[in-house]
C-alpha cells in the first residue's frame, strides 16, 4: 500500500506542473489613469477630467479630489464603460501654486493621480508704467476669477476713479486700457478687483509736463504755457532766458495754466522750465523770431498806424510796405527792435497785407479797413416836381465818413433808373451843375427827370442809393450860332445904312442953306 501511494505522489508531482504550464493565462489589467483639461487657470476655471481604466471597478464608490478637496460631485459609482469624464471648477478658495486630482476608494486607498494643474496666482501689470498726464497705459490681469466681471481702477488725491469694466477670459486674463487723467505728480495705484472679490495692485508714476501755445513767437507776443503733473497746489515759477518772467499756482491736480509776453530778447532757440515748490520740474523749448505787431487791426483810409518789430537785425534799415507799396522806413535798433508809422493809403475794404523788411527778415501782419458803409445823402435842391433850366444846378446833404467820401450822381428819364442819361463819380462836393455840353432837353412836368446820389468812400465802402428826386425842364427857345452871327451882321449893315443915309441928307442941308 505505501508502494502505491508513492508513484501517485510522483505522478501528480510530474502533471501538475504540466497543467500549470499549459493552462491558458488571464489577461493583465492595466492601472488607472486620470488626465485633466487644461492643465493650468485661475480660480473659476472650468476643469474637464477624463479617467480610464477603471474597469476592474465597475459599480463601486470613489472619490475625486482636488488639492486635496473633495469636488461637488464627488463621490460618484464607476460605469460599465469603466471610464469617468467629469468637470468641475477650480474652487474660489483655492490656493495659487501646483494642484493634483485624486480618486480614491471608500477606504482611501488611492487609485488613480493626475499630472499636476497650475493655479495661477492673481496679478497685474501696466505698459507704460510711467508717464505725464494724458498716456495711454494698458493693464495686463492674470488670475482673475474666469469668466466674471472685473473692475479697474486708479487712485488720484485718495479718490478712487473707475476705470472700466472687463469680462475675464476662460482662464482668468483681462485686458483694460486708460488714459492717465489729471493727477499731482507720484505714483498712483491701480487696482483690479474681480467678482470673486480677489484684488490686484500696482503703480503708476506721473510725471510733470508742460505744452506752449505757440511754440514759436516774436518778442512782446503773448505765450500761453499748461502743466500738468506737479505738486497739490503749488507755487510755481516760469524761467526764460535765464530769469523768472511769470509766476502761478497749480490747483489740487497739479494743473496750472498761465499767460505772459515774451520778453525782450534775441532772435533764437531757448528753455522754458516751469518748477514748483516741491522741486518739480519740466523743460520745453521755445523759439524766438522776428515779429511785427500794428497798433491797429481795423483802421481807416488815412489814419496813422505804428508798426513795432522785434527780432531784426540790430542798426540795418527797415522797409515797411503796403500791399506790395513803400509808405515807410526806420532803423533797427540794438535789440533788434523798431517802430515806424504810415497812414493807411487810399484801399478797399477787407484786408490788407503789412510787411516789413531789413533784407534778412521778412515778416508780415494784416491790417483790416473797415468795411461801414457811409450814410445816404439826403437830396435838396431841385425840389420834388419842380421846373428847372436845362443846365440845372443839383444840391445834397453833406456826409462824413473817417475814409474820406466821394459822390455818385445820376439823372435818368425812367424812373427805374433803366437808362442814364447823366453819371457823375468822384464827386468831392455835395453840389453839382450840368454844363453845356450836359444841358438837358426840355420836358412835360407828365414825363420829368429823375436823380439820386450815393456816397462812396475811401475804402470803396458804398452807401443805398437816396430816395429819388424828380423834375422837368421848361421849354425855351434859344438861337442857333450861325443865326445869331447873322442877325449881328444884318444890324450892322442896317446901322452902316442908316448912318450913311443920314450923313448925306444932311449934307444936302448944308449945301442949300
Amino acid at each position: 500500500m505505501k508502494h502505491r501511494i508513492i508513484p501517485c505522489i510522483l505522478t501528480l508531482g510530474i502533471v501538475l506542473p504540466l497543467l500549470v504550464v499549459f493552462m491558458p493565462a488571464s489577461p493583465a489589467l492595466a492601472a488607472p489613469r486620470v488626465s485633466l483639461s487644461p492643465t493650468s487657470g485661475a480660480r473659476g476655471t472650468e476643469v474637464s477630467v477624463t479617467g480610464t481604466n477603471f474597469a476592474s471597478y465597475i459599480g463601486d464608490i470613489i472619490h475625486i479630489f482636488f488639492g486635496g478637496v473633495e469636488i461637488a460631485d464627488s463621490p460618484i459609482s464607476v460605469p460599465d464603460t469603466g471610464a469617468l469624464v467629469i468637470t468641475f471648477d477650480v474652487p474660489g478658495e483655492a490656493t495659487p501654486g501646483i494642484a493634483y486630482i485624486t480618486f480614491t476608494d471608500q477606504n482611501g486607498i488611492q487609485l488613480g493621480k493626475s499630472n499636476p494643474f497650475t493655479i495661477i496666482d492673481l496679478g497685474i501689470r501696466i505698459e507704460p508704467e510711467d508717464g505725464i498726464v494724458g498716456t495711454n497705459v494698458t493693464i495686463y490681469g492674470k488670475g482673475l476669477y474666469a469668466d466674471r466681471k472685473v473692475t479697474f481702477y486708479y487712485l488720484s488725491n485718495d479718490a478712487r476713479l473707475k476705470l472700466g469694466v472687463e469680462v475675464a477670459s476662460p482662464i482668468g486674463e483681462c485686458t483694460c486700457s486708460f488714459t492717465v487723467p489729471d493727477s499731482i505728480s507720484g505714483s498712483h495705484q491701480v487696482i483690479a478687483r474681480d467678482a470673486g472679490g480677489n484684488q490686484a495692485e500696482t503703480y503708476f508714476e506721473v510725471l510733470p509736463s508742460i505744452n506752449l501755445v505757440p511754440m514759436v513767437a516774436s518778442i512782446g507776443a503773448n505765450l500761453a504755457v499748461n502743466g500738468t503733473g506737479f505738486g497739490f497746489k503749488n507755487d510755481v515759477s516760469v524761467y526764460l532766458g535765464g530769469g523768472a518772467v511769470a509766476t502761478t499756482q497749480t490747483d489740487e491736480y497739479g494743473s496750472l495754466g498761465i499767460v505772459f509776453n515774451v520778453p525782450q530778447l534775441k532772435s533764437g532757440t531757448y528753455d522754458i522750465e516751469v518748477e514748483d515748490m516741491a522741486g518739480n520740474t519740466a523743460r520745453v523749448q521755445f523759439s524766438v523770431i522776428s515779429g511785427i505787431n500794428l497798433s491797429k487791426v481795423t483802421g481807416h483810409i488815412g489814419e496813422v498806424v505804428t508798426v513795432n518789430g522785434a527780432g531784426f537785425v540790430a542798426g540795418k534799415p527797415v522797409a515797411i510796405s503796403y500791399d506790395s507799396v513803400p509808405v515807410a522806413e526806420g532803423v533797427v535798433n540794438a535789440w533788434g527792435r523798431f517802430s515806424v508809422t504810415f497812414d493807411v493809403p487810399a484801399s478797399g475794404y477787407g484786408n490788407h497785407e503789412v510787411v516789413a523788411s531789413d533784407g534778412t527778415n521778412i515778416v508780415t501782419s494784416l491790417l483790416n479797413v473797415e468795411s461801414v458803409a457811409p450814410p445816404v445823402p439826403e437830396l435838396i435842391l431841385p425840389a420834388d416836381e419842380t421846373k428847372v433850366e436845362a443846365l440845372a444846378s443839383f444840391d445834397w446833404e453833406d456826409v462824413t465818413d473817417p475814409s474820406g467820401v466821394t459822390y455818385t450822381l445820376q439823372v435818368t428819364a425812367n424812373v427805374d433808373f433803366s437808362s442814364i442819361i447823366l453819371e457823375k463819380t468822384g464827386l468831392t462836393f455835395s453840389e453839382y451843375v450840368i454844363t453845356k455840353e450836359e444841358r438837358l432837353r426840355s420836358t412835360k412836368k407828365e414825363a420829368p427827370y429823375y436823380w439820386r446820389v450815393k456816397a462812396v468812400d475811401g475804402a470803396t465802402n458804398e452807401s443805398d442809393w437816396s430816395t429819388p428826386g424828380s423834375f422837368y425842364v421848361g421849354f425855351s427857345f434859344e438861337m442857333p450860332t450861325w443865326a445869331t452871327v447873322s442877325l449881328i451882321v444884318l444890324g450892322a449893315l442896317l446901322i452902316g445904312f442908316v448912318a450913311f443915309r443920314l450923313g448925306r441928307r444932311t449934307a444936302y442941308y448944308e449945301d442949300t442953306f
